[in-house]
């Protein structure tokens, strides 16, 4: 039973996975739902744990895009907020020695 149940939760991780995957792609970006692995797994059987070590891989990388993406978007947002800040400025002088 422990080992369907595994397998069964690691599926149901991977799918999750590729759905935020596949909305970060397109754009549409939905919030990250939490891993909850269902009570009553037991001991991971040891034949699953390449799978398991694929799975951490991947939600680091998606946690790091996530990451970048956020800073970037900071980013474009502060130089939005300056732009408009400066729209209407205008040089009071041109110095033509320069």
């Amino acid at each position: 039973m422990s080992q369907t149940a595994w397998e069964a939760a690691l599926m149901a991780m991977e799918n999750d996975l590729d759905a935020q995957e596949q909305s970060l792609r397109t754009g549409n970006v939905t919030e990250v739902s939490e891993f909850v692995p269902p009570e009553g797994l037991g001991p991971m059987p040891a034949h699953l744990k390449e799978r398991v070590d694929n799975l951490v891989r991947r939600t680091a990388l998606l946690a790091t895009f996530v990451q970048y993406q956020l800073v970037a978007t900071d980013a474009d947002l502060r130089f939005e907020r300056r732009e408009v800040r400066h729209a209407g400025a205008q040089a009071l002088y041109l110095d033509r020695a320069v």
